[in-house]
């Protein structure tokens, strides 16, 4: 290092006080002639012992030794790379980067006079390759940041296959749109090979790293374009197990024209990548390196003869910050810490890692110091990314549940030195299930963004909206009673009536809450939360909409809905779960001509579970899909077996709106006739009123394409819910079940005898047969047949039954009327 006029005793001062290892190399011998206090350090050992010894002793990988055994030419041509060096003291391999060059003979009496030296130069990349480790676990979600990176990245796996590129590779490696359409991973690395000038080289590096998947290695191509690409591959590990490779390329080509016109040792101050500045003794600027000059966004000379405190945005008296950097100078001859720049043509701080060191004379005082400025912008910005991840929603920008705890936490911990009270909300859209089904996920995300929007508007500044997850969101209310807590929600319910305007589409979102209070209702955010979502659940119940505060009988009915819920699931593979079927007969004929197969469940614990409690269960859970699609398999097996024997009845089988809305369900009904051998005719399927009515379109040509194929279908319950003869004319509907409420008046009570008597007159001038359901008295069946009604189930024939006593039941019906048509032909004595 040649710094102009300074003595040799200053230029090993400066040496030792500079943070980079160095060692001075006797080119011809390889021998250290000179190493620095940094080197002692990284090595763990004294500088003296270094001196006079082989340089061999210093390589510690076997790449390394290659080096060293080349000739004097090839060594002279130095090197720039990624190595280890073993510290004896901290017993562990430390990851450095190396820079090996020639330099002039140092001008010194106890050196040779014209002797060749070479520098060699170690930078500790411990910290980097931690703070590597630590972003690991977020390169899925900085795929957006990659992209922008300078570098080209390309990850793939043990085998070489491309799991992942950004979009400086395909610069870089000019890679064709056409080749990446294809996603033909050998025909990129063909392409890529086909991009060096030397293939042989080439080849060989990427051979070593597929033999050795956890080597770290760096390698320099020119390509055919004379652009010159480093590469840097290093290992990707899960659980400490090599899963892949990392290769970063960088293109070079303007460092290798820099370094081409850099001087020898005056040089390395100014091509280092930290700001140097040297000052006087008086603390004056006299000397600055260009990046120096870069970050304080001034030129030299604007620099030079201004006090190096004038750049420093301190938050104290210069005085006092001089007489702290002057301490430590005193006691370990260097001051290091974190201050922040203020560059003069910019509004901006830029923080930075500063090394001052103190250069003194033959007599200890202190003659010149030097500082070391490293920007650590990049760093916070990543630390700030990564807070940014940890904390918060990538969707919405909100807070998550890990910030929502903290700040939580920290209320609740105050809370406990003064009387406090808050509240959480628990806020689940309703059915937002639909908006991504029907209109798409990217469509979806962008409601919940506009959600998201208008609930924090609702909000004050001291409290949190945050989103769990999904179409879920809770809030926290800070200081918020009862009273306050009521009006936050009825104002969210609001805002969220008004209609949403997305791409063109109007459209309304609805949500249900919950409300917990603090500390009344639970101590922990978790109990909180837990208890909102009870209060939610019960909106849910109760028609969804609206909020409701927790009560702690919520979580005493809750416990039972869940495990009831959980014995449901099982059931079914159990064999708890049974088909029973409901004779429907003809009043015609007074034959049993059909039956409704009704799903039954006893349970080993729980007993006899009545259909009106597990079904509404299933259909909330979407476990009535699974349910529906055996009871119709059962169905349509037990009416086949009837149709061989020779007494065909039609089976009706209940479809709910939720089974309507999978894919597929004509397809599966069709192939289960087929499988069966089912004529369509014997198939029934009863709907209800309130499916008729959702996506009246598509559900007309749903029902249309099952008519067509012969399957019957019957509205169920008809006249409980919102009744329109629109679908009885437009829709194929075969026959009208009249609930078991209207026919429970018969005969007595007028109004439901003119309802019943409507109902088989529409059904008459439609041409639609009427089924009257829960006939249980001769007198209801009587009055219902003088009406016209045309079929008839209920206990006056017979309740829901298993398979064999249904058998039992037909099998003596058929029985009774042949004995009777018997009789009936018999000649009179």
């Amino acid at each position: 290092m040649n710094f102009p006029l300074l003595p040799v005793g200053t230029w090993h001062s400066i040496a030792d006080a500079w943070p980079q290892a160095m060692w001075l190399i006797d080119a011809a011998t390889l021998e250290v002639i000179y190493a620095n206090r940094a080197a002692g350090e990284l090595l763990g050992r004294p500088v003296a012992e270094m001196v006079g010894r082989s340089v061999h002793q210093l390589a510690s990988a076997p790449q390394d030794l290659l080096f060293w055994e080349q000739s004097a030419t090839e060594i002279a041509a130095g090197i720039h790379s990624c190595t280890s060096i073993w510290n004896p003291q901290r017993g562990e391999q430390i990851p450095v980067e190396r820079w090996i060059q020639a330099v002039p003979p140092v001008q010194d009496a106890s050196s040779t006079q014209g002797a060749s030296l070479l520098a060699m130069y170690m930078q500790d990349c411990s910290e980097s390759e931690n703070s590597t480790r630590e972003l690991e676990g977020l390169l899925s979600q900085l795929r957006a940041t990659l992209d922008c990176a300078a570098d080209g990245i390309l990850s793939c796996d043990l085998q070489g296959r491309i799991r992942a590129f950004n979009h400086r590779l395909v610069q870089i490696w000019k890679l064709p749109d056409a080749l990446l359409r294809r996603r033909d991973d050998d025909a990129i690395h063909a392409h890529m090979q086909a991009q060096v000038e030397d293939v042989a080289a080439y080849r060989q590096s990427l051979a070593t790293l597929r033999r050795e998947p956890l080597l770290e290695a760096t390698h320099v191509f020119r390509l055919r374009d004379s652009s010159v690409v480093e590469l840097r591959s290093v290992p990707q590990l899960i659980h400490g197990k090599p899963a892949g490779r990392i290769h970063v390329y960088r293109d070079i080509s303007g460092q290798i024209q820099a370094q081409a016109n850099l001087q020898l040792a005056a040089q390395v101050f100014e091509s280092s990548l930290d700001a140097i500045f040297i000052a006087d003794t008086r603390g004056m600027l006299v000397r600055i390196n260009p990046s120096g000059c870069e970050l304080l966004g001034a030129r030299q000379l604007e620099l030079l003869s201004r006090p190096v405190t004038a750049m420093i945005d301190l938050d104290r008296p210069a005085a006092s910050f001089l007489r702290q950097v002057e301490q430590a100078w005193d006691l370990q001859g260097f001051w290091v810490g974190d201050v922040t720049l203020r560059p003069g043509a910019s509004d901006s701080a830029i923080p930075i890692a500063l090394s001052w060191v103190a250069l003194r004379d033959e007599r200890g005082n202190v003659s010149q110091s030097i500082g070391f400025m490293r920007d650590l912008t990049t760093h916070h910005a990543a630390q700030r990314r990564i807070e940014e991840l940890a904390f918060t929603d990538p969707l919405t920008g909100l807070p998550n549940r890990l910030q929502l705890t903290q700040w939580v936490g920290s209320v609740i911990e105050g809370a406990r030195s003064r009387s406090a009270e808050f509240a959480v909300l628990f806020l689940d859209l309703d059915r937002f299930k639909i908006v991504n089904d029907s209109l798409g996920h990217p469509f979806g995300d962008q409601v919940l963004k506009m959600v998201a929007q208008r609930l924090q508007d609702c909000l004050r500044q001291s409290d949190m909206l945050c989103r769990l997850g999904g179409d879920e969101f809770v809030v926290y209310l800070h200081d918020a009673d009862r009273k306050v807590a009521e009006a936050v929600a009825r104002r969210m319910l609001d805002e969220m009536a008004h209609p949403f305007t997305l791409e063109g589409m109007n459209f309304s979102i609805q949500g249900s809450m919950g409300i917990a209070l603090y500390p009344h209702d639970g101590l922990t955010l978790d109990d909180l939360i837990k208890h909102a979502d009870s209060a939610m659940y019960r909106v849910k119940e109760r028609g969804r909409g609206h909020y409701s505060f927790y009560r702690p009988q919520m979580s005493a009915d809750l416990l039972p809905r869940m495990k009831m819920e959980h014995a449901m699931r099982l059931a079914l593979g159990l064999g708890h779960m049974e088909v029973h079927y409901q004779p429907q007969v003809e009043f015609a004929t007074g034959r049993i001509v059909g039956m409704e197969a009704l799903l039954r469940w006893r349970d080993p614990e729980l007993g006899s579970v009545p259909p009106a409690v597990f079904i509404p269960l299933a259909e909330e859970s979407g476990y009535i899909v699974t349910l529906g699609a055996w009871v119709m398999e059962q169905a349509i097996k037990e009416a086949a077996h009837w149709h061989v024997s020779g007494t065909p009845m039609v089976v009706s089988v209940n479809v709910s709106a939720l089974e309507f809305r999978q894919p597929g369900l004509v397809e599966r009904i069709s192939g289960l006739l087929a499988q069966h051998g089912l004529p369509a005719a014997m198939l029934e399927l009863e709907l209800t009123e309130s499916v008729l009515l959702q996506d009246a379109q598509e559900m007309e040509q749903l029902l249309g394409t099952l008519a067509q194929l012969g399957i019957g279908l019957s509205i169920d319950d008809f006249g409980t819910g919102y009744s329109s003869l629109a679908y009885l004319k437009k829709l194929s509907i075969h026959r009208l079940k009249i609930d078991k409420s209207f026919v429970d008046g018969l005969p007595l009570h007028e109004r439901d005898q003119a309802i019943v008597q409507a109902i088989v007159s529409m059904g008459r001038a439609l041409g639609i047969a009427t089924v009257a359901e829960g006939v249980e008295t001769a007198a209801q069946r009587d009055a219902l047949q003088a009406m016209g009604c045309d079929f008839y189930q209920g206990y006056l024939c017979a309740p829901a039954l298993p398979v064999p006593q249904l058998r039992t039941l037909v099998g003596r019906a058929g029985q009774a009327r042949q004995e009777v048509s018997a009789s009936a032909t018999e000649p009179s004595s």
